[in-house]
């Protein structure tokens, strides 16, 4: 067969790029050996980009070749997950790229090799094991090796490597009955008690400030005798299913209290996608209130970038949940809820989500309408993580059929 000689492929173009808030990206656009033009951003840095310009550039002539393996063998590990990370922060959270950047040192770490070529699936399922006799669940560790894979296929998918030599490795079982830590959600009677024991902590707070105000304590004196509600927060987690972060990242702005809805911003949400949810009467109601008693602490009006959910001195909340967790311990002891179950699953501030899921479920919600209110992409993570539907209400469907 005669083979037909098209136009020679150029050098590619660099070109600064600017999407959304965010700082200019330097974006490469280039045919690859396959004749397909690809775009990519590289770096904010102009030399670092040119470098990695010229590394793509390189790997596809030598493809056309026949040398594309070789270029991709030797190509630097280290080098590569760099360029991953950066393409990556256009398009993820950050705390999905720090947790990728972790993951992806521990790996890099444990195997001790510089080049890809050295990246063997017989070391990565030694280092699998290694993670798994240290106390990682068996999900933890494929997270690890799946953030190393996926640097892998991205490196394959931008013409920087042939083959990722990790494409065929099986990940772990990870289901129930391999989970070193599971959750449960909350019964519909063990929400009305905890949301009973957040708003009596209320009110036993707010007390305590009104003694301390009256006996001339300076710090008291300086909240103006006001203390922030913390129960909002807590029915605002198991009313929309919200993450914690997301709940903390909610403003003034996001909120519109005449249609009852909330909109949680791409750049808030794990999945980088923007949603909008609807809330109840009565969380429009604690929301008014939330907003006059800043008012009232402040002296003015809260501002359209100010935080709706606050700690009870009207700081912004911490990003570090462990505060959190010790205020939810404590009302679930004062609700007299189990932490952790007979069965081992437990309750933490993640499990509120699961919470809503189930609650929803309870209350015949569409699968299809919760995988929305939770953000997933995919209704079996919706339907296998955070459904949780006991036995009464199991039974309740058998005695009707």
């Amino acid at each position: 067969m005669i083979q037909r000689l098209g136009r020679a492929y150029g050098p590619g173009q660099l070109k600064l790029v600017q999407r959304g808030a965010g700082a200019p990206m330097w974006t490469f656009k280039w045919t690859d050996a396959n004749g397909v033009r690809r775009q990519q951003s590289l770096s904010t840095d102009k030399r670092v980009a040119q470098m990695r310009s010229t590394e793509i550039i390189r790997a596809r002539d030598m493809a056309l070749h026949g040398l594309g393996a070789v270029a991709g063998q030797a190509m630097d590990l280290g080098e590569l997950v760099e360029s991953y990370l950066a393409d990556l922060g256009t398009r993820a959270s950050d705390a999905h790229v720090t947790n990728s950047r972790q993951a992806l040192a521990r790996m890099m770490d444990e195997l001790g090799v510089r080049r890809v070529m050295d990246v063997r699936p017989a070391d990565v399922l030694r280092v699998r094991a290694k993670l798994l006799q240290g106390g990682l669940a068996p999900r933890t560790v494929n997270v690890h090796v799946d953030r190393l894979r996926a640097a892998l296929n991205w490196a394959c998918d931008a013409g920087l490597i042939a083959e990722n030599p990790l494409a065929r490795l099986k990940r772990l079982p990870d289901g129930e009955a391999h989970q070193v830590k599971r959750r449960r959600a909350m019964s519909d009677d063990e929400i009305a008690r905890f949301l009973a024991a957040a708003e009596a902590d209320d009110r036993e707070n707010e007390r305590k400030l009104a003694v301390s105000v009256e006996r001339g304590r300076t710090r008291a004196q300086r909240s103006g005798g006001v203390r922030i509600p913390q129960a909002p927060l807590w029915r605002f987690l198991i009313e929309t299913a919200c993450r914690y972060g997301e709940a903390r990242a909610l403003t003034w702005a996001d909120v519109d209290l005449a249609t009852r809805v909330v909109t949680l911003r791409a750049e808030t949400t794990k999945a980088r996608r923007a949603r909008s949810l609807p809330i109840t009467r009565a969380m429009t109601a604690e929301m008014d209130r939330l907003r006059e008693l800043r008012e009232r602490a402040t002296g003015r009006a809260p501002r359209p970038v100010e935080p709706v959910f606050v700690s009870p001195e009207g700081k912004p909340l911490s990003a570090p949940t462990n505060n959190a967790m010790r205020v939810l311990d404590r009302l679930l002891a004062a609700a007299d809820i189990e932490r952790v179950d007979a069965h081992g699953r437990s309750l933490d501030l993640h499990a509120l989500r699961h919470t809503a899921a189930s609650r929803m479920a309870r209350n015949g919600a569409p699968l299809a309408v919760t995988q929305r209110i939770l953000g997933h992409s995919d209704p079996k993570l919706t339907a296998r993580v955070y459904v949780h539907l006991g036995v009464e209400e199991m039974r309740g469907v058998v005695e009707k059929i």
